[in-house]
């Protein structure tokens, strides 16, 4: 796919003998990359288990590409999906069309390279607790994405079951930590009260992230393998 690189596995028990690859299309380009992820999980998860989404940004517009990727596995994964093809998604009503996605290995995408780091070292850590733990996770997940979304980019949800706490990654401009300070004191979301306990940046950016905020298990190996080796190319060099 041009502007991307493909790194290609050939051995027919890899990766794509363990699951299908959909390519969809039909969201608005203008949302947040992880909203249209959890979107995606939601109306996709009754087909199989999700395994990876990958959202293709433009950068140089600065909003996603008109079509994402879905990793998805189970019996019957890929026909149940694909039967979804022109259903509307209830997070945001908008139709999405489906379709089969030959596997031509892992991506990266190298728009990615060029990031600053200021883009990463914006982002806060959000505590809250008060939130309805009996619903699902996906639900709870999106909820509170939505809550936040007014201080920034939300780039991640955890929920934390345990404890009763979930943890919102927030990539947000000049005083994000004050407006979700403001969404507290028993703000009401779904009938509950939203309490922020919390917030703080985290200790360090994040450099040249290659893909989505959610990089497969895949792609996180092979990072590790590719900074091995320009570590031992350095070392090699110095001596």
């Amino acid at each position: 796919m041009k502007g991307f690189e493909f790194l290609d596995s050939s051995d027919p028990s890899g990766p794509r003998s363990r699951f299908s690859r959909i390519c969809v299309e039909g969201y608005d380009t203008s949302l947040y990359e992880y909203d249209l992820e959890l979107a995606l999980i939601k109306h996709f998860s009754s087909c199989g288990e999700i395994i990876h989404i990958y959202v293709p940004r433009n950068f140089e517009e600065g909003i996603l590409r008109r079509y994402a990727f879905i990793d998805i596995a189970g019996e019957g994964a890929l026909e149940k999906a694909l039967e979804l093809s022109g259903s509307y998604v209830d997070v945001g009503g908008w139709q999405v069309f489906a379709k089969e996605s030959p596997y031509q290995g892992e991506y990266i995408d190298p728009g990615w390279a060029a990031v600053s780091k200021k883009h990463f070292n914006s982002q806060h850590m959000v505590t809250v607790m008060g939130y309805d733990t009996s619903l699902p996770v996906i639900d709870l997940q999106i909820g509170l994405s939505k809550h936040f979304s007014s201080c920034g980019e939300v780039t991640r949800v955890t929920i934390l079951p345990n404890v009763r706490r979930a943890l919102i990654y927030i990539r947000g401009v000049e005083g994000a930590a004050e407006k979700a300070l403001e969404l507290s004191s028993g703000r009401d979301v779904g009938g509950c009260n939203i309490t922020v306990t919390g917030v703080m940046q985290p200790r360090g950016p994040i450099k040249n992230f290659p893909t989505s905020n959610r990089a497969s298990p895949m792609m996180k190996a092979l990072m590790m393998k590719n900074k091995m080796k320009n570590q031992m190319k350095d070392q090699m060099t110095t001596e």
